[in-house]
């Protein structure tokens, strides 16, 4: 059997990873002395509404090596292979953590894919390995299309309210408080070693407008799956959805709440796509 594994920066809920029959390892945040487990203690909508009234950012932390020890050694005892797509290692431990385990257990069983990605780009990479494995492929074969894929995986951010970029130190206060008085918002592009800005939009029907059109100036393949995330706003993701549809975009299209992750630096209301581009 071959078991799919990932890990709640995936923004894949644990009810719609049972129904597919795959693992998720949940990272941990922290408001003050409280500590959740992601999906599991503490829901992804959940998370926005203790954002919007903590004085602190919350603190976050990775799976740790005990935990894919445990679940690496079952499956591989079981006779079971594993395909792990995880976060990826430059901004986040949780590929560490796996790998640490892997290399104790020394297994070729365990396929570990650093997906340079996360969030909705992270989600549509696991969703296209359960396919694969639900169409038959072995974990050779769903490795090696994965890895084909994380080149050409595209994920944007375009966030809401950048007094959350402050607050986690990404951007000076002058720079939040100038953009939200002229109701500016940044687009992201997300990288393997981090975002990077890509242009800028005023208003939130333009930030929209924007992820939509990317899609057209930079299509999207139609084999894969295309993912919607927003932070607890998911009126505007269903309205986001709605203008890709009536673009003549044909992909299948799944919609995610980002977690507290990535939520945690882009704060609520923001939206983002990932996608395969053709």
């Amino acid at each position: 059997m071959i078991r799919i594994i990932t890990d709640s920066l995936s923004d894949l809920t644990m009810a719609y990873a049972k129904e597919h029959d795959f693992d998720i390892m949940p990272l941990l945040v922290r408001f003050g002395q409280e500590e959740y487990k992601c999906g599991v203690d503490l829901s992804n909508e959940a998370f926005y509404e203790k954002l919007e009234t903590s004085e602190e950012p919350p603190a976050t932390a990775a799976v740790n090596p005990y935990e894919f020890e445990d679940i690496f050694k079952r499956y591989v005892e079981a006779g079971d292979d594993i395909v792990a797509i995880i976060f990826s290692k430059h901004m986040s431990a949780t590929f560490q953590s796996a790998s640490i385990a892997a290399e104790g257990i020394r297994s070729d069983k365990i396929h570990l894919i650093d997906c340079e990605n996360g969030a909705m780009g992270q989600a549509l990479l696991v969703e296209t390995a359960v396919r694969l494995r639900d169409a038959g492929k072995n974990a050779d074969e769903i490795e090696t299309e994965i890895r084909n894929l994380i080149p050409k995986t595209k994920t944007y951010f375009v966030v809401d309210n950048m007094n959350y970029l402050h607050r986690s130190g990404r951007i000076s206060e002058t720079a939040a408080e100038v953009n939200e008085t002229v109701s500016i918002h940044p687009v992201l592009y997300l990288k393997a070693d981090g975002v990077n800005p890509v242009d800028k939009v005023r208003g939130r029907k333009s930030a929209l407008t924007w992820l939509a059109n990317v899609l057209k100036e930079r299509p999207a393949d139609e084999n894969y799956t295309l993912v919607i995330g927003h932070s607890n706003a998911l009126e505007r993701a269903e309205t986001l959805k709605s203008m890709v549809e009536d673009a003549g975009i044909k992909n299948n299209i799944l919609i995610t709440c980002i977690g507290p992750i990535v939520g945690t630096h882009i704060g609520p209301n923001s939206m983002g796509i990932g996608y395969i581009e053709a």
